[in-house]
């Protein structure tokens, strides 16, 4: 194993560009013209709900994760793409319906909290009868219908329009067993869905930090109340120990042009990509050295064994604090260093002459 400078995230001077100002990072754009988003903490992170603001900052830098996705946020067109989901959710929504519905709703949203085993019968009878509709009726009443079919299909389309679009999703059978015949039994059927799961977009505590301070494109509300930058500073490192060291690290590696993401997943701190996650994979693995983590030799090597087996590097990276100098937080961000390491495995090739 060797322990070699890295080339492509280290430059002569430390300090060459991290820190920079706040008015050095700030768009140069008009006072009039520039965004200003709007982050919610919730107790460990920072959600964005406008889905506006959402496809801008993670278009714009890749900020953030989507709340019910991998990664990126699925902001799904319903016109074109009705949500699929299972029984069990389906019927996990008509109990939060019932719980914190509106009181006043109507006929046909009262009856949408009914199971759907009860209504298998009359599903089964008006899909005999609506052979050549899309929709059907799962959420009418308990009163049935006329034999006339006019006024069966005339029933149905009430009910739905009634509702918009976008509330209209496809129930599924469960898949809990593993059955041969799962998929040629499968009968998706559409339904009313008075849930809508709004995706938000979760920015960790650092991301929103960066934004707020950074970039000056964030205002972060906690209790209804707009922070300014000392608050949010205070309130997000008393949440985390760390967080000091973490956005300085954060902060380098973005003023350098790369993406920076969290590394739990490969047992770091953070991951770097040069190109952002949707277009190629990440290129180093971060592991912020603690002084109340002390890592010992198998630590290091099972970092280097889970890099090489996934094409990453390591980078070891730490933090240099000033020496002797009260600083006040974050204006004196700029008297901090970090110093980064490049781990490599080098494995030794034996060569066989057979002659």
């Amino acid at each position: 194993m060797t322990a070699l400078q890295s080339e492509n995230c280290q430059t002569n001077d430390l300090n060459d560009l991290f820190p920079m100002s706040i008015e050095s990072l700030r768009f140069s754009l008009d006072n009039s013209i520039q965004i200003i988003f709007t982050g919610y903490y919730n107790g460990y992170n920072v959600e964005v709900r406008s889905p506006e603001e959402i496809t801008l900052l993670y278009h714009m830098g890749c900020f953030g994760k989507g709340s019910a996705s991998r990664s990126r946020p699925a902001l799904v067109n319903s016109d074109r793409y009705p949500e699929i989901i299972r029984k069990r959710q389906y019927l996990q929504r008509n109990n939060w319906y019932k719980k914190f519905g509106d009181s006043g709703c109507t006929l046909v949203s009262s009856t949408l909290l009914k199971e759907l085993d009860e209504l298998t019968t009359k599903i089964v009878s008006d899909g005999e009868k609506l052979k050549k509709k899309d929709i059907i009726d799962l959420v009418s009443s308990d009163e049935e219908f006329s034999h006339d079919d006019v006024d069966t299909e005339n029933a149905v389309n009430q009910s739905f329009s009634s509702s918009e679009k976008d509330e209209i999703t496809v129930v599924i059978p469960n898949s809990d067993s593993e059955e041969e015949n799962y998929f040629a039994a499968l009968k998706p059927q559409c339904c009313v869905n008075k849930i809508k799961m709004q995706e938000k977009l979760i920015l960790t505590p650092e991301e929103a930090f960066f934004l707020a301070y950074g970039l000056g494109s964030l205002q972060v509300v906690y209790n209804n109340n707009i922070l300014d930058l000392e608050q949010c500073w205070t309130l997000l490192c008393s949440n985390d120990r760390h967080f000091v060291d973490r956005y300085v690290v954060y902060h380098y590696f973005r003023s350098k042009g790369y993406v920076v993401k969290p590394g739990i997943k490969f047992g770091g701190d953070f991951l770097l990509y040069k190109d952002g996650p949707g277009i190629r994979h990440a290129d180093y693995i971060i592991v912020i050295k603690s002084d109340t983590k002390q890592d010992d030799l198998i630590t290091i090597l099972g970092h280097v064994r889970v890099a090489t087996t996934t094409v990453k590097e390591i980078l070891l990276v730490e933090v240099l604090k000033p020496n002797g100098v009260t600083s006040k937080l974050p204006e004196s961000l700029h008297l901090y260093h970090v110093k980064e390491v490049l781990l490599t495995r080098n494995i030794p090739m034996t060569i066989n002459n057979d002659d």
